[in-house]
């Protein structure tokens, strides 16, 4: 018997669902369900396709992903959904417990591996809180949409366009979308995605942030109301570095203060956990 799931819009590229009980360590009350919908294929104009469920979420009540393809592993989106939880395990995370949780086992975690130890100027010590919420400014929803887009014509290093495949997910929202769908992206950091989904809900309302593009071991975010000044930003940046410490550790900016100061008026965030 099929499992339950809303119903799918009519004009869908090939695809197929996605079971709990094709994951390894899905929760036994899970067994049966279908996790999310998945293309079988990149999809053409993946950012308009995203942006018209987007904007349909209300009356199917499913969440659009952008999911990198990879000609290499053409299977890797039937296999990433390794942690899947029911949405009571998700709604019961407070998004500065997690956020303590993750700075706690971070800062645990440099006290012991020598390959961790904080660098120079990367904040340590207790946690400092959050950050005040970003100014008004975009609309979170239309530059959603346009971030999307914006995926769609991207290119890779080699100037080759980014295929992107389609992933639909039954969730409230794209944060928690990642937890629900079991995804296991920040697995070399935490088996917990539900803390993750839990921050990013925490952006959603104090930033505009949105969910957009996932791939096996990244996240691409928009941002409405981005930090607009330094000390902001090193506030913000905390939060990403206790999130996604290879952000800073491995990423494109030398310190974390660099890191910092790319945030200040930034509408787009990207994750990577190695």
């Amino acid at each position: 018997m099929t499992p339950r799931f809303p119903s799918l819009p009519d004009d869908l590229p090939p695809g197929r669902l996605v079971l709990a009980d094709e994951s390894d360590w899905a929760p036994p009350g899970l067994h049966g369900t279908a996790l999310l919908w998945v293309s079988d294929a990149p999809v053409r104009d993946a950012g308009e396709v995203w942006a018209r469920l987007r904007s349909a979420h209300a009356q199917t009540g499913l969440v659009p992903l952008l999911l990198e393809h990879d000609d290499d592993h053409p299977d890797a989106w039937v296999g990433r959904w390794s942690f899947p939880e029911p949405a009571e395990v998700l709604d019961a995370v407070d998004p500065e417990t997690a956020l303590r949780s993750l700075w706690d086992d971070l800062q645990d975690d440099a006290g012991s591996d020598a390959d961790e130890v904080p660098g120079a100027g990367e904040p340590s010590g207790p946690w400092p809180g959050l950050a005040r919420p970003g100014q008004a400014g975009e609309d979170p929803e239309t530059l959603a949409d346009a971030f999307a887009r914006h995926l769609q014509d991207d290119v890779d290093p080699y100037g080759r366009p980014r295929p992107w495949r389609l992933g639909l997910v039954p969730a409230p929202d794209g944060a928690g979308a990642l937890t629900l769908a079991g995804w296991d992206g920040p697995c070399n950091h935490t088996n917990d995605t539900e803390l993750v989904s839990a921050v990013l809900r925490s952006w959603a309302d104090r930033f505009g942030a949105r969910v957009v593009g996932v791939g096996t071991d990244t996240l691409q975010v928009s941002v409405a109301r981005p930090p607009q000044d330094i000390e902001h930003a090193r506030a913000l940046a905390v939060e990403h570095f206790a999130v996604c410490p290879d952000n800073v550790w491995q990423g494109a900016h030398d310190t974390f203060d660099e890191y910092a100061h790319a945030l200040v008026g930034t509408h787009a965030w990207s994750f990577w956990w190695d």
